[in-house]
């Protein structure tokens, strides 16, 4: 999927129309080319989202790129080697392993929903 995004994305059978969209949009964010450039990408963004979505990718888009451009402005390597190694071989992982540790979270204790919505 990777490869795909960095090659021709709209021409993959990987994703979705709604992907699609969002992955335009990102893109549109990042190039800055949302005024006049790419008048379609908008309204193929609500064809498939709600303005909350929207939001929410525009946000993800923007904090990425922000970061992007502040560590390499300040010429910030994001990891050493030794750390990214570890990263690549806790890539995979059991899914088994996950649903226990998902099964075993706070919200899932008794209790729980009612806590969080006292909260509220």
């Amino acid at each position: 999927m990777i490869a795909a995004i960095e090659g021709d994305f709209q021409a993959s059978d990987l994703f979705t129309p709604a992907e699609k969209a969002a992955i335009k949009w990102a893109e549109v964010v990042t190039e800055k080319t949302y005024r006049g450039e790419n008048p379609q990408a908008m309204p193929e963004l609500k064809a498939h989202y709600s303005d909350a979505q929207i939001v929410e990718i525009t946000m993800v888009s923007c904090t990425f790129n922000f970061w992007n451009r502040f560590t390499d402005s300040l010429q910030i390597d994001i990891e050493e080697a030794p750390v990214m190694d570890r990263f690549t071989k806790s890539a995979t992982i059991d899914p088994a392993d996950y649903v226990a540790f998902m099964c075993d979270c706070w919200w899932n204790k008794p209790g729980a929903a009612e806590a969080a919505n006292a909260a509220e």
